[in-house]
Formats: structure tokens, C-alpha cells, sequence
């Protein structure tokens, strides 16, 4: 059963209908159903997150929802689509609940169409691993709301089982996984991991935006996924740090994600390209995944706001009801 949400302790992001937050240059648009007063129709998705006609964003952050235990979230590409999980959009909405009152501990619960995912606010003064100190009715936290301070989500365990992934064909672990396109032959690995990516390991010449940009549609539209996949050019650099380029099924070329980061550490991993921790390598910056012996894996980066907004009269009028 789901429970009332406890009001915030400011006001609904300051009266604002939108708040604006970038991980790495992922860029969320958080809309609480409370204060926007917008239906998260594909058509106003697409509108919202156009850089051209609307506010602009990779995505759409719908929440909080009310839940039994902890806060509920849906989250939609900027296609409109929506998708069971990000993890730089779930990074970004634990910083929002903090910053604007919705909690004042320092870690809690998300709940996303994929499941539960635990968030923590990292204090770097009191060393990586531990949890930001609470700070008595502010709903901020001693490492600084806002100030670029890491948000570390748990992601929940990884697979590359076939099934979970939706790939054609037998049910099978999706480790050096052949895939034809026109003229060459690629070797991926594809991970589930809350929703699904496809992994090629390359050599550094070939990682690149440009690549990305040609073979990302490609590949996250091939007949051997039928619900499209995310897809994620990997170079492993040492044993503790690679480098990736990622086009996502539902918003195209970007510059970080999350999920792309985890999905290629996990990908690295189960190659024994890599150990366990990793730093991952994006044009928007650096994540830290951490992967255990159980495959549970963690996300850690940066958050930053950007700014707070109201629809205007007339673009309120184009959101469609």
C-alpha cells in the first residue's frame, strides 16, 4: 500500500515547476507531480526535453511518487518513451529530494519500475565510503547540497542472461556475443542491469563520438533486440579504469550515463579485462563503479544543479493535459 508522502520542508522547490540537475553533462529535468501540474505524456516529454522549443534535457525525472517505503520515481527519455532505470537520473533525484526537503538522512530509498535502489550521499571530508552527516531540519547534508558533492545509488545485481536482456534466440549468458552489420562483424557483450546494453570492447582509435554516433542507432535497433538496447564502445585502459562512448536507446549520443558506466565496468569484469573497481572514462567525466563477489554494483559521481523554473502561460498551454 502506498503511504502519503510527507511534505517537504520548502517549498515545492522554491514555487518552481521544474528543477534542472546535471551529472557529467546527463542533464535531468526533476518534475514533482505535486508542484508541476504536468501529465508525463510521450508528447510533453518530448516537448519538455526539446533544446529547441522547450526547457531541453536528456530526460524527464517524474517524482516523488507515494510509496510504502521510501520515494517513487518514473523516469522518461527524451524521446517520451520511459525506461526502467538511470543511473545518473536516480543520482540526480536523491540530490533533488535532499536539496529540496524531501528527506533529511543521508541515505534512503528510490523505487523505480525496476525495483528498490538505495542512494547515499557521499561526505568526501569523512573519506569515500562514508554517508553525508544529516543536518537538522535543513534537508541538506554536511558535504554541501549543490555543490558538485558525490551521490553514490546501488544499481542492483547485473546479468548478462539472455532473457533478461531480450535478445532472440536461446536462452544463453551474452559473453562475446557475435553481431553482423553491414561490411563488419562485431564482438559485444550485453548486460542487464535495471534495462539492457550491448558492450564492444575496441581498440582506442575506434572509440570515439563519431563511431558512437554511426553505430549506436545501428546496433540499439538490430534484429537481435527487439525492445532496443543501449550501446556502449569500450576501451579498457588499465586494470582499474576504462573508457567508453554511449548512444542510449531513448535519448541518442551522450555524454555520461550512468547505467552505460555500470554496464561496461560489469561488461570489463566478467572479461577479466579488469578488477572489481573501476573508474570509467566519458567526455562528460569520470564514474566510480564498484562491482562484489555477489555482482551487486555501485555508482559514484558527482551532481551539480543548474537551474529552477516556471512554464510560462504559453508553454503551459502546449503541455498537453
Amino acid at each position: 500500500m502506498a503511504h502519503p508522502l510527507p511534505p517537504p520542508r520548502h517549498d515545492m522547490a522554491d514555487g518552481h515547476d521544474f528543477v534542472k540537475y546535471e551529472a557529467l553533462g546527463n542533464d535531468y529535468l526533476v518534475i514533482a507531480p505535486a508542484a508541476g501540474q504536468v501529465a508525463p505524456t510521450p508528447e510533453n516529454i518530448r516537448l519538455i526535453c526539446d533544446r529547441h522549443y522547450g526547457p531541453g534535457a536528456d530526460g524527464v525525472l517524474y517524482g516523488p511518487l507515494p510509496e510504502e517505503h521510501g520515494f517513487g520515481l518514473r523516469t522518461f527519455n527524451s524521446d517520451g518513451t520511459e525506461c526502467e532505470q538511470s543511473g545518473n537520473g536516480l543520482r540526480i533525484f536523491g540530490r533533488y529530494l535532499h536539496d529540496h526537503g524531501w528527506t533529511g538522512e543521508p541515505e534512503f530509498t528510490v523505487r523505480t519500475p525496476a525495483g528498490p535502489v538505495t542512494v547515499q550521499l557521499v561526505d568526501q571530508a569523512r573519506g569515500p565510503d562514508a554517508p553525508a552527516a544529516a543536518c537538522p531540519g535543513s534537508g541538506r547534508t554536511g558535504a554541501g547540497a549543490g555543490d558538485g558533492a558525490p551521490v553514490r545509488v546501488s544499481m542492483g545485481r547485473a546479468s548478462l542472461d539472455s532473457e533478461l536482456i531480450g535478445a532472440t534466440g536461446p536462452r544463453r549468458e551474452m559473453l562475446r556475443e557475435t553481431l553482423q552489420e553491414p561490411g563488419r562483424e562485431w564482438t559485444a557483450t550485453c548486460v542487464f542491469l535495471g534495462n539492457p546494453h550491448c558492450v564492444l570492447p575496441l581498440e582506442g582509435t575506434e572509440v570515439t563520438e563519431e563511431l558512437a554516433r554511426r553505430l549506436g542507432p545501428v546496433l540499439a535497433g538490430h534484429a537481435r533486440f527487439p525492445g532496443r538496447i543501449n550501446v556502449q564502445l569500450m576501451e579498457v585502459r588499465a586494470a582499474d579504469r576504462i573508457r567508453i562512448e554511449t548512444y542510449e536507446r531513448g535519448a541518442g549520443y551522450t555524454l555520461a550515463s550512468g547505467s552505460s558506466a555500470c554496464a561496461a565496468a560489469v561488461a570489463a569484469h566478467a572479461l577479466g579485462l579488469t578488477g572489481p573497481e573501476v573508474t570509467v572514462e566519458m567526455p562528460g567525466g569520470d564514474l566510480a563503479v564498484g562491482i562484489s563477489d555477489a555482482g551487486e554494483v555501485t555508482l559514484t559521481g558527482p551532481v551539480r544543479p543548474v537551474v529552477a523554473g516556471r512554464w510560462t502561460p504559453a508553454f503551459r498551454r502546449r503541455l498537453a493535459s
